[in-house]
């Protein structure tokens, strides 16, 4: 898994970059971290298991998109590819290959892989342009009728605000705190127009509407070390995008044709599908 930062002009584009570099304080942070993450932000053996079936009997040479340790043995020929070297340190300790490198840039001939897969990628990108770059990448990677299969983080069709998750979540609501804090993240995406929205305004959100974390503990039922994980976003400069579902789908080349897509059971599993999408060159 690998963030990006949000970019308005080729200036930007140029810190982006920068920001994206080998040793980022933010993702040597998020790397050390990982463990302590829950679904739905980490996949969990639900996801691996449709994963898998969408891959079927014969994988083939499949590309990770980021070094997502969960799916590192949907293949027996795997290539990952991230540009932190801090995540790949940290978290790929599997036999496969990991290469240091960018998604919209990958430095792979045409047609490598049989099949490609992805676990919340277009979340690190700016929408829609570099979603329409990752998606014109796979396409020329990626074999004639392979499958690029990419659980996908989107913002609700229809808005929410951050005021009525934090309602519900003193209401005993929602089961999880990850769930929720994702709930809130998509809620202040929403009031954007590019659905972007900074990881450190999920912080300062949450501590404004609910700054009494053990009433939320007591009211939810979760547990102060799971609630005190929001805090992992302080100072955070990365800057996350979630575009519903209707919006993604308009990123979407010719040469990749989308097949029904596929829905968890968990919480919030209605805003991480899974998309089935077949090279059709």
């Amino acid at each position: 898994m690998h963030w990006a930062i949000w970019c308005r002009d080729d200036n930007d584009a140029l810190r982006q970059l920068e920001n994206m570099s080998a040793h980022n304080p933010h993702w040597q942070t998020f790397a050390a971290r990982w463990n302590r993450l829950g679904s739905p932000l980490r996949p969990c053996a639900e996801d691996v298991e449709n994963f898998r079936i969408a891959l079927g009997d014969a994988p083939g040479h499949c590309l990770l998109l980021g070094v997502t340790p969960e799916l590192a043995n949907l293949s027996t020929h795997l290539t990952a590819l991230d540009n932190s070297e801090d995540m790949i340190g940290a978290l790929w300790h599997s036999e496969h290959k990991a290469v240091l490198g960018d998604w919209l840039a990958m430095p792979f001939e045409n047609d490598s892989f049989d099949n490609i897969i992805g676990d919340g990628c277009p979340v690190l990108l700016s929408w829609p342009l570099q979603y329409e770059q990752l998606f014109a990448q796979v396409s020329q990677v990626l074999k004639p009728e392979g499958k690029f299969l990419l659980r996908t983080f989107v913002g609700a069709e229809t808005v929410e605000s951050a005021e009525q998750v934090c309602q519900d979540a003193l209401a005993g609501k929602m089961k999880s705190f990850h769930a929720f804090k994702w709930r809130l993240s998509m809620a202040i995406a929403a009031t954007s127009p590019t659905c972007t929205f900074c990881v450190a305004d999920t912080l300062s959100t949450f501590d404004r509407l609910l700054p009494d974390r053990q009433q939320l503990a007591t009211a939810s039922g979760w547990r102060m070390e799971d609630i005190d994980t929001i805090d992992f976003y302080r100072n955070s400069t990365a800057r996350y995008s979630y575009p519903p579902l209707s919006q993604v789908r308009k990123t979407l080349p010719p040469e990749l044709k989308e097949c029904e897509p596929i829905y968890g059971s968990y919480e919030l599993a209605e805003r991480c599908p899974i998309l089935v999408l077949e090279a059709r060159r």
